[in-house]
């Protein structure tokens, strides 16, 4: 399969699927219970009662063959065509079946993690009856064997519509549609894609401020929608061609610029960000920190992009794990505390309660703040102590909101939720400790310290003249 991969430049992952699957279907054949495994319904209350899809439900997903680029669909014919040839007479399945079921594995797989491996299945019943959102209230959540389990993030009314999210969500609103479009082949019209611009947390996801007022985002509603990825991989301009001409208005102020001129400004903010990046991926951390940390002042601190602009956010990420990489925990901490702020304060819409992503940045939190605050406890003067208290109070805050968040996302008694747990318990355990210790020193000092003899009483001081208004 590597080299049939490299030959016809088909995604080897799409390869390996189509072989696991006429495995399947070849066990399913020998054990004479295709019919009754095409009946079942492959789902369960618990992960360990989970039974593997069969060959016949995964047929039942929709391939979108017609989404897929028309050169990636001929290159994975051929390279198909090579691997039946492999495969043994009685177990093959005709050309046209082999690319549905890589066209179906394509654009329906999911991606989970389960105690550190990462994998890529198919699950049918979510993929059929559960739908995508940009404000999604279900989370998937890898398990071990690799089963999947679906868990509601937040109480959902009765006959509420169960969904779930394929993208990461603290991104612009064209950047989640185009990324759908791509790897889902759907345009995104969930409720929160469907939301005017103006009334929507979107505006802010690559929000520009306003030159006149700096305190309002400019807006332009982009309408145009793309159904067809071939429209979008010919003409990379489709999405583009609707903003000649047109203008983005302030939402505070009567201000207006060409549209034109606000996709300038946002290339060149991408193209420092990009240039930063690069440093980090090649592993110039000190150059990457440098950049990064020039990107914010050239374009938070002069009022140009929107403080909860996605590339800051995500510059604000990237930073704190330079930072924790070049030994300075202060910074990392500082610049943690910024991403968890914003991602959570966003008008409270950007991404839902308890959201895996900001769950983790919460736990890296409490953990940097812990651990610095180990160190600087040492530091026995009324500064060092104030900031080793700063430190625990921090650390704890933030693993009681991970704490709160991973036992939804992950079940109580999950692995997950118990790494925070422990974390969580020596945290408290510390500051109570810390905070008992520093009271009976500063107690026991007060006692040491002789009584003040009474004071004097001051001489009286005759008032100045008053004095008229010249």
């Amino acid at each position: 399969c590597n080299a049939i991969s490299s030959t016809h430049k088909a995604p080897l992952e799409d390869l390996r699927a189509v072989l696991a699957l006429l495995g399947r279907r070849a066990a399913e054949a020998a054990a004479g219970s295709a019919d009754a495994a095409g009946k079942a319904v492959e789902f369960a209350a618990a992960a360990a009662d989970a039974q593997p899809a069969s060959y016949q439900r995964v047929h039942d997903l929709n391939p979108n063959r017609h989404y897929i680029e028309r050169d990636a669909t001929k290159n994975l014919q051929a390279a198909l065509k090579d691997v039946l040839a492999l495969v043994p007479a009685a177990n093959r399945v005709p050309l046209s079946e082999a690319v549905a079921a890589a066209c179906i594995f394509s654009t329906n797989n999911h991606p989970l993690a389960a105690h550190n491996h990462h994998m890529l299945g198919l699950y049918p019943f979510s993929a059929l009856y559960m739908h995508h959102s940009c404000r999604p209230n279900c989370v998937f959540v890898g398990e071990a064997g690799g089963a999947m389990s679906v868990r509601t993030l937040q109480d959902v009314p009765a006959d509420g519509e169960l969904t779930v999210s394929y993208v990461e969500l603290y991104q612009p609103r064209e950047q989640r549609r185009r990324e759908l479009l791509l790897s889902r082949h759907f345009w995104c019209k969930c409720r929160r894609c469907s939301t005017g611009l103006s009334q929507s947390v979107d505006r802010v996801m690559d929000g520009i401020q306003c030159r006149e007022c700096k305190r309002g985002v400019m807006i332009f509603e982009e309408t145009k929608e793309v159904q067809d990825i071939n429209e979008l991989m010919t003409d990379i301009s489709a999405l583009d061609q609707e903003i000649q001409g047109k203008h983005a208005e302030c939402e505070v102020c009567p201000a207006k610029i060409e549209v034109t001129s606000l996709v300038d400004v946002l290339k060149e903010a991408i193209t420092a960000y990009g240039a930063a990046h690069v440093a980090m991926q090649q592993g110039d951390l000190r150059r990457a920190r440098y950049l990064m940390e020039r990107f914010i002042v050239d374009y938070e601190d002069k009022h140009i992009l929107h403080p909860y602009n996605a590339y800051l956010l995500n510059t604000y990420t990237s930073l704190a794990r330079v930072c924790a990489q070049l030994d300075d925990p202060d910074r990392a901490i500082r610049y943690t505390s910024v991403v968890v702020e914003r991602m959570a304060g966003a008008d409270g819409d950007a991404v839902p309660e308890n959201y895996p992503r900001l769950a983790e940045y919460q736990m890296s939190l409490g953990d940097l703040c812990l651990k610095q605050a180990r160190k600087k406890a040492t530091n026995q003067t009324p500064a060092g102590r104030s900031i080793t208290r700063r430190y625990l109070k921090d650390s704890r805050t933030a693993l009681e909101a991970a704490f709160r968040a991973r036992k939804v996302i992950y079940g109580e008694d999950s692995p997950k939720a118990n790494e925070v747990r422990l974390l969580l318990d020596s945290a408290k355990k510390e500051h109570e400790e810390y905070v008992k210790a520093t009271e009976k020193k500063k107690s026991k000092k007060q006692q040491q310290q002789p009584a003040a003899a009474p004071a004097a009483a001051a001489p009286a001081v005759a008032a100045p003249p008053a004095t008229s208004a010249a």
